[in-house]
């Protein structure tokens, strides 16, 4: 339900749905202080070459590799790292995705944590200061994280997430990219996974490979023993 919540939340805040395919790169700044940042060929290092210069800390000491998008957040504010040279629909889905990572993983801590603690606890999850006693105490009772904001750049050598909450906070920003481009109330009634996955590169403007993961987990395939159960009611098994 939490992917609905945020997916609504940032509609009623760009001022409703947008029709399709989404141009999400023009309506997140309604909803979210999102910049984007274009770099060629880009790898982990334009993302520190940019931020750096520009007085941002830059708080992961990741290796270089290539990116296909990236998010670097700092003080309410997001920078997505986007290469000018990906097609439309690669673009469009990566946009989509970090502002996934922005809603979900910076944004909706800080407001909560915000609502606790007041907004002088902001500083915390900045890195500016360490909390007071009297704040972890609240933070404790109120089941609220005083950390600083983390990363998921850790990738092991195959370019996969890797740890847990790497492999987790990426499928959730997925689920949030997906609902946002292609809600998943407009499928209830497919039953070709194909036809599903043709409606989402046509439709909604997602590339080939985004749209086959996506109608995988709209209509995913059904457990052998329902395949058994209805070979029973059809007369197919006898024992």
């Amino acid at each position: 339900m939490w992917v609905v919540a945020l997916a609504e939340r940032f509609w009623a805040d760009v001022g409703g749905p947008a029709g399709f395919p989404r141009d999400l790169e023009t309506l997140a700044p309604f909803a979210a202080s999102l910049m984007v940042v274009e770099r060629p060929n880009l790898r982990v290092k334009s993302v520190v070459e940019y931020l750096t210069p520009r007085g941002v800390p830059v708080n992961f000491a990741e290796p270089d590799r290539p990116l296909r998008a990236a998010l670097y957040c700092w003080k309410g504010a997001g920078y997505v790292f986007l290469d000018p040279a990906d097609p439309s629909d690669e673009r469009r889905f990566s946009f989509a995705h970090e502002l996934a990572h922005f809603l979900r993983d910076y944004a909706a801590p800080r407001r909560q944590v915000e609502r606790a603690l007041g907004p002088a606890a902001l500083d915390i999850l900045d890195g500016l200061r360490p909390p007071t006693t009297d704040e972890r105490l609240h933070a404790v009772l109120r089941n609220r994280p005083l950390t600083p904001h983390s990363h998921f750049m850790s990738r092991d050598p195959a370019g996969r997430p890797q740890g847990e909450n790497e492999r987790r906070a990426e499928a959730d920003a997925d689920w949030l990219a997906f609902e946002l481009l292609a809600p998943a109330e407009l499928f209830h009634t497919d039953t070709d996974r194909s036809q599903i996955e043709s409606r989402l590169v046509a439709e909604f403007g997602l590339p080939a490979a985004v749209a086959a993961e996506y109608a995988l987990l709209l209509l995913p395939p059904a457990p052998p023993i329902a395949g058994w159960i209805a070979g029973l009611r059809d007369g197919n098994h006898i024992g």
